[in-house]
């Protein structure tokens, strides 16, 4: 539910903010660094997912149809989209000019971990330490990274947005999937 809320709070935010597409990274200027960020990216996505993408690539998991479009959707509409927007760029692209280069990365990164952190909160589930893990060494590191992608690629969002997708993608998927 707080993927769909989010969603909207960012389309509304880009109806009502009187910016262009290409303020909030939508450009592809520079296809050097473009792809170099996008390379980083990919290292970025292999990192954390590496387990997600081994369960799927050993076929402990069944793919189907439905669970590939879900995972597709989550990915996409639930959270790189919306997240990416929101924190890298609205947020990154608003402290431009206006903030230091380290707190253009850090601010964004800062909020994105807290914003993700209430996505497993500790409990039951989840033990504290595991929480803090995940916040301060995925999170947390995620953050800082897809932002400095961002100012890596001149203000350009696709490398940080794809980056996240794949994240995304693979562990939507390796969940969503029902095992062999």
């Amino acid at each position: 539910m707080i993927f769909i809320t989010l969603g909207l709070f960012t389309w509304v935010m880009a109806v009502a903010e009187p910016h262009s597409w290409r303020d909030y990274g939508f450009h592809m200027d520079g296809a050097a660094r473009v792809a170099l960020t996008l390379a980083l990216g990919a290292a970025a996505a292999f990192l954390v997912t590496q387990h997600a993408y081994g369960v799927i690539g050993s076929g402990r998991v069944r793919l189907t149809s439905d669970s590939v479009v879900f995972a597709f959707l989550n990915s996409t509409v639930g959270s790189a989209l919306p997240e990416e927007l929101l924190f890298r760029g609205y947020l990154q692209g608003s402290l431009q000019g206006r903030a230091n280069r380290w707190a253009r990365l850090m601010l964004p990164a800062v909020a994105f971990a807290l914003f993700r952190s209430t996505r497993y909160l500790p409990g039951v589930d989840i033990s504290f330490g595991e929480w803090m893990k995940y916040v301060l060494g995925v999170a947390l590191p995620l953050g800082m990274w897809w932002g400095l992608m961002r100012d890596l690629a001149g203000g350009s969002l696709w490398p940080s947005l794809a980056s996240h997708f794949v994240t995304e993608f693979g562990t939507a998927l390796a969940s969503a999937s029902p095992p062999n």
